[in-house]
């Protein structure tokens, strides 16, 4: 049956199994770890260090040693000490006296001391590792319990607390210029701290209810990256991420709005003609219609004043009214589309109102 340090009540009782079978030169049991001929050395008093089963053969037995006590001490060490959330750092522990021995690096959480990472010093009394960066900030630190080494009891002792600051990212996103014509580049500007020169950064656009990368880049040595693009025809919302990188998570900026603005103006009515009537002109005229288009605006002036906007309209003939006879107006036609871009003026056409001419009965001769 396989036995282990835990299975005896002192050292001395797992000194003299450790004897009975075999040791020094044989240890079945594996009882002597660093191979010193003390078997269980952390076991309670009392203790027993002799490589002879006590008596050996004399009429005396052999005295237990006197255990000497000696002061422990740790100092921890975290670089760096501000990380972003998901980034690993560096702990190093070094204890004094230095001996091999396990290391505990522990969290305060709650107003508690968590354990987190163990370790064990090599025979520098030093030991580091890299730990993964929590959600929130938390005082760190090393502990080490009581270990007997020979006729050596080292004491527990705790390191001073060092605390690990976890960095809040921001991401911003800003453009250029908001509003830019149909077809031509927008420039985006990206910042994100804290600074990490490489990180990748995407832009990304909502359509369809979710967010669609439309370029990545990296940002440089100050946290900025600028982004060129050709957006849409209208008003869409944006935002720049950075991506998860050496372990950092990710983080997203407030969505900024983008508007391209439609800056071409339909085409110009054509074939504008004018017929006077009695206080009115009938105006007809032909015209090639975008998807976009709103309106025609019909325009007049006389020879005493000057252009003013008559009527709209979506059709493509007009009566005006409400005219002098015998006046003579000017008349063109434009046409407009919804975002109010206008055409140029159709030619002018010039059309004069009049009275209806009576023609006189002829006299009719009595007989």
């Amino acid at each position: 049956m396989d036995r282990d340090c835990g299975d005896f009540a002192s050292q001395k009782a797992a000194q003299i199994f450790y004897l009975k079978a075999g040791g020094p030169s044989s240890d079945p049991h594996n009882l002597d770890s660093d191979n010193d001929g003390v078997a269980c050395e952390s076991n309670p008093a009392p203790y027993y260090y002799g490589k002879t089963l006590p008596g050996g053969g004399d009429s005396k037995p052999e005295p237990e040693p006197k255990i000497t006590v000696v002061k422990s001490t740790v100092a921890l060490s975290v670089s760096p000490s501000k990380r972003i959330r998901g980034e690993k750092y560096q702990v190093k522990v070094t204890v004094r006296p230095a001996i091999s021995r396990k290391v505990t690096i522990q969290r305060r959480d709650d107003g508690r001391w968590k354990a987190i990472a163990d370790g064990r010093t090599g025979s520098s009394g030093k030991v580091t590792g890299r730990l993964t960066t929590p959600k929130t900030s938390a005082p760190l630190r090393a502990v080490v319990g009581t270990v007997t080494v020979g006729q050596k009891k080292y004491t527990a002792a705790a390191s001073r607390s060092t605390k690990l600051t976890v960095q809040k990212q921001k991401v911003s996103l800003a453009f250029v210029d908001d509003e830019v014509a149909e077809g031509d580049e927008a420039t985006a500007l990206i910042k994100a701290t804290p600074v990490r020169k490489g990180r990748p950064v995407a832009l990304q656009v909502r359509s369809g209810g979710s967010w669609t990368t439309v370029a990545r880049t990296e940002v440089d040595r100050k946290g900025r990256a600028e982004v060129d693009l050709r957006p849409d025809l209208g008003t869409d919302s944006y935002r720049a991420v950075v991506l998860r990188h050496e372990g950092a998570v990710p983080a997203q900026s407030r969505p900024r709005t983008l508007t391209a603005l439609d800056l071409t103006p339909p085409a110009a009515p054509t074939d504008l003609m004018a017929t006077a009537g009695d206080t009115t002109v009938e105006l007809m005229w032909t015209r090639d219609l975008p998807d976009d288009f709103a309106h025609h605006e019909i325009w007049m002036r006389t020879a005493d004043s000057g252009w003013t906007l008559v009527t709209t309209t979506t059709s493509n003939t007009m009566s005006v009214g409400g005219l002098v006879n015998d006046v003579a107006y000017w008349f063109y036609v434009t046409s407009v589309d919804v975002h109010g871009n206008v055409s140029a003026a159709s030619t002018e056409v010039e059309a004069t109102p009049s009275a209806p001419i009576t023609e006189e009965p002829e006299p009719v001769e009595s007989r």
